[in-house]
């Protein structure tokens, strides 16, 4: 598991999203949640694509 910083759309409070390897080999391409939710405001935010 590697942890990806987001900061959220309302506050910008610094969230940390965990994301799993896409395979067993890969080491640079992870899978991340589509939404999160911050732990500061509650807010929902979506994972950017890039």
């Amino acid at each position: 598991m590697e942890e990806f910083e987001f900061d959220c759309w309302q506050c910008w409070e610094t969230n940390y999203i965990r994301g799993r390897p896409k395979g067993f080999w890969s080491t640079t391409h992870y899978e991340l949640p589509g939404e999160w939710t911050c732990w500061s405001c509650g807010a929902l935010n979506t994972t950017p694509d890039d």
